[in-house]
């Protein structure tokens, strides 16, 4: 009976010394921040420390997750997007095509200028001069809002938003920069390439970084129609020019621009004009002139995880939502058949709520919890999905190479995750490989404000990273904590 009043204490005095442990880490969060986490030996499964880990929290881009998963369960790891440019042989009369041509869109994130411009030449092939008709541009494979509610507005002139539409060109994105024709320059110069179907000004001041605080002053863009943007504000003196990134607003404008422009730079008339259909077309009794496909989904996926691509992961949403029901896709549908192939799985999303597949909604809701079901079926079934090989890997690759939360050698190939980042926002999910074997973890920093620190006295203080300090601490934890055996 003595012994095993003592094994039971000393039980509580393990578990109690370990629940501190981690305990002793929320300090070094800012005062106000939301957190959540949970980390689970993937032998035997045993959770090692949670915390509010039931609590719902915006999950930014881990949401990315549940798209892959979803993409490689239901769309296969050899899915590609295939453009076609369709029409009729038979209409073809010397060198004049008779009637119209169409091509048909679906929301491929690969697709570039260069690939449409391929595609047109085909047309040359066939010996046709002219278009008697008109050029139709088809986006029926989506429908519903380019952007997912929640979307912060200012965000969506930068090209990290831009619209996931069934048309897709150079990536819904236009670049260009800012810069100073010499030393003394009171205006910036706007650099956009010529050859870009948009209509962008600018009108933005040089001053001083004093000037620019005491002005309150920054860059600002405003969005008009037809792609039309004006750039204003200032800017402070810089020897480089500095980048700028304009998300196209209006995808049938911006390939409408680039298809007239590719049909005069191969000497064919059209008669017509480019125009938008998004009607969709059932047994469509057309022949394929010419077709481009997307690298297959796995690769994809290494892109869109590594580098957190938000217009793959919106567009691979839309593109599962329309396979599983049969339709258009859109936000709408892509969220249920998310949830419902992951259900088929045994993983439940329970009271989740998915507004999109990148993670740029601020409506999005997930658990640490929830999200640890997904990862622990992930991690279950690698050797078949093989979806690890897409996460991060501290110091070597994608968006955890430089990441000071796991910068140094302690942690360089040993933590493997998804980041999830916004303002006030600041995510991490994946393994971490230790001397005891496999960890799984989740950490969701909501509210963060890295300006204030809460770090206690006994510790150095760092306003400037304290959650970078928290992350160390976090991961430094998990890698030193002890061995746990399966139950039997």
């Amino acid at each position: 009976m003595l012994t095993r009043l003592i094994f039971i204490f000393s039980l509580l005095f393990s578990i109690n010394s370990v629940a501190n442990e981690w305990q002793a880490l929320h300090p070094l969060l800012p005062k106000g921040t939301q957190f959540s986490y949970m980390v689970v030996d993937a032998n035997s499964q045993k959770v090692l420390a949670q915390y509010q880990q039931e609590t719902l929290r915006t999950p930014a881009s881990m949401q990315k997750l549940l798209t892959a998963t979803a993409a490689k369960l239901h769309l296969g790891g050899d899915f590609r997007y295939q453009t076609e440019l369709v029409g009729k042989k038979l209409a073809i009369n010397k060198q004049v095509y008779q009637g119209d041509l169409r091509l048909n869109f679906v929301g491929d994130p690969t697709l570039t200028r260069a690939d449409l411009g391929q595609m047109l030449r085909t047309l040359k092939k066939l010996g046709i001069k002219k278009i008697a008709g008109d050029f139709i541009l088809n986006d029926s494979h989506f429908n519903g809002y380019q952007w997912s509610n929640g979307q912060a507005w200012n965000d969506l002139g930068v090209c990290y938003t831009a619209p996931s539409n069934a048309i897709i060109v150079n990536k819904n994105c236009v670049l260009g920069n800012l810069s100073l024709a010499n030393k003394n320059a009171k205006k910036a110069t706007l650099y956009i390439p010529n050859y870009e179907p948009v209509a962008i000004t600018a009108d933005v001041d040089v001053v001083t970084k004093k000037q620019q605080e005491t002005q309150f002053c920054a860059l600002e863009v405003m969005r008009n129609s037809q792609n039309s943007y004006h750039l204003w504000g200032c800017m402070v003196p810089r020897n480089r020019p500095f980048g700028l990134a304009f998300s196209v607003n209006d995808p049938f404008q911006y390939s409408a621009g680039i298809i007239n422009a590719e049909l005069d730079k191969l000497g064919i008339k059209l008669t017509g004009k480019v125009r938008l259909e998004s009607i969709i077309l059932e047994n469509e009794n057309s022949d394929i002139f010419a077709y481009y496909q997307s690298p297959p989904l796995d690769e994809l996926l290494t892109v869109m995880m590594k580098k957190s691509d938000n217009l793959i992961a919106d567009s691979l949403f839309k593109t599962i939502g329309a396979s599983y029901f049969q339709r258009a896709g859109n936000f709408r549908n892509g969220a249920q058949a998310v949830k419902a192939i992951l259900a088929e799985q045994g993983v439940s999303l329970e009271n989740a709520y998915l507004a999109d597949g990148s993670g740029l909604s601020r409506h999005n809701l997930m658990s640490a919890e929830l999200f640890m079901s997904v990862l622990q079926f992930v991690y279950k079934n690698d050797v078949q999905f093989n979806l690890l090989s897409s996460f991060s890997i501290a110091g070597i690759d994608g968006t955890l190479r430089y990441h000071k939360g796991v910068r140094g050698k302690q942690f360089k190939g040993k933590v493997i995750a998804k980041t999830g980042s916004m303002k006030g926002v600041a995510n991490l999910l994946g393994v971490v490989k230790s001397n005891q074997g496999d960890r799984l973890f989740v950490l969701i920093l909501n509210g963060y404000n890295k300006p204030e620190s809460a770090l206690v006295s006994q510790l150095i203080r760092d306003k400037k990273a304290s959650k970078y300090r928290f992350e160390n601490a976090f991961f430094e934890t998990i890698l030193n904590s002890p061995t746990v055996k399966k139950s039997q």
